[in-house]
């Protein structure tokens, strides 16, 4: 015998159904929470799902002295969410990302459009998201890979474009990606990508 409870909307609505396994052998517990109310997802439930990602990749190298932050060629990727209640779920790896002059450091910030999405405290005047600093005497071989997410809320159904930007703020040298300063036989030559991806609220 299959055990059946069925509910049926006091309006005249639609039923629900609870219905046992069909085997004796298979015993199935459903709880409820007694803290708070609940809503079960569904198969069909969008919320937490990924809804489409985008990413680019770049092979080649880039450079920059600028003391200012600039955008890191290359490294930008544009997604138009679905819904402005969405997430965008931002990841990036930088196969190697450093300042090729000793004891110099190199930043890099995550922006949306013109917008810095995660940024450190107004405490010295050059914040960042992300900064990198070896103080080695001799950074001409120094091969740092960097990586890291952030999950932004754009709340736009328009086109957005995420990238990276990058600056040697006043220590000056050269920063550069995807290879040391001076290469040579050994040099590593990196990649480096970043990808974006449209979680359901």
């Amino acid at each position: 015998m299959t055990a059946k409870i069925k509910l049926n909307a006091a309006s005249g609505g639609g039923s629900f159904s609870l219905q046992a396994p069909s085997s004796s052998a298979n015993n199935r517990v459903f709880t409820l929470p007694d803290s708070a109310d609940a809503t079960l997802l569904t198969s069909s439930t969008a919320t937490g799902k990924i809804l489409q990602a985008v990413t680019t990749t770049k092979t080649d190298t880039f450079s920059s002295t600028s003391s200012s932050f600039t955008d890191l060629t290359g490294m930008s990727v544009s997604i138009t969410p679905s819904s402005s209640s969405s997430k965008i779920l931002v990841s990036f790896s930088l196969g190697c990302f450093q300042n090729g002059t000793a004891g110099s450091r190199a930043f890099l910030n995550i922006v949306r459009d013109s917008t810095n999405i995660l940024i450190g405290d107004a405490a010295t005047g050059h914040e960042c998201t992300y900064a990198v600093c070896t103080r080695s005497a001799n950074n001409n071989h120094i091969q740092i890979p960097v990586s890291g997410q952030v999950l932004d809320s754009p709340s736009t159904t328009s086109a957005t474009t995420y990238k990276l930007q990058c600056s040697v703020g006043n220590d000056g040298g050269t920063m550069t990606l995807n290879r040391p300063n001076t290469a040579d036989a050994q040099s590593g030559n990196a990649a480096s990508s970043i990808t974006v991806m449209e979680v359901a609220a």
